[in-house]
């Protein structure tokens, strides 16, 4: 039995290193992080120059760390990323499994579509081909984006529930003064990501649906 759960463990872990390694982000190794409720956290860590502070591996139940930026980071910014790491991890495998197919499949169809939306034109291809291609890439594209948006909300939200309000909203200024990285960043945490007030708003207008009441 133990070595049937030491080869598991050994497969995880390698299929950790290898999801990380393709992010862009090796591992430097493995660690805890401690909340203020004194539970114990186990995940990697890893360095880079990047506004990343950290992302959950898919399947794996686990979550993987900047060193770098995590340190800087204070208490309650630190159990913001956490929790919102953690309610990723909590969506049943055989509900992310699926979506995460259909965001990077929407994502990557829909761009190719786009571009060569954009290819025909170029070409003089008949305006009908073009405006097919255009449409189709562009509803691919937006119903990717639209899942991945709702993903994150979910997360925030549960991120709110856990940490409390205040504690969430200063966590995330200071999550976002650490993350400022020009102009494409700011669009892109618009695009993919609820601002900590709107995220407030929605939580409170969710409790008084009955929803995060525990």
């Amino acid at each position: 039995m133990r070595s049937s759960e030491d080869l598991a463990e050994r497969l995880k872990d390698g299929y950790v290193r290898l999801f990380a390694r393709l992010a862009g982000t090796p591992i430097e190794k493995q660690g805890s992080v401690e909340l203020s409720s004194g539970e114990e956290i186990e995940i990697y860590w890893f360095s880079d120059d990047s506004a990343k502070f950290g992302q959950n591996v898919p399947f794996a139940d686990t979550i993987i760390l900047n060193r770098g930026m995590f340190d800087e980071l204070p208490p309650e910014s630190k159990e913001v990323v956490i929790e919102h790491e953690r309610s990723h991890q909590q969506r049943d495998p055989l509900i992310r499994g699926p979506w995460l197919g259909l965001v990077l499949s929407g994502f990557a169809v829909g761009l190719v579509l786009l571009f060569y939306a954009g290819l025909g034109v170029a070409l003089g291809a008949q305006p009908s081909a073009v405006a097919e291609a255009a449409y189709f890439g562009a509803t691919l594209t937006f119903v990717a984006w639209g899942l991945n948006r709702a993903e994150e909300t979910v997360a925030d939200l549960d991120a709110i529930h856990a940490v409390g309000e205040d504690r969430f909203i200063r966590g995330y200024e200071a999550i976002n003064s650490l993350s400022e990285g020009g102009i494409i960043a700011l669009i892109l945490a618009r695009l993919f990501y609820n601002s900590p007030e709107s995220t407030k708003k929605l939580y409170r207008r969710l409790q008084t649906l009955g929803f995060y009441t525990d």
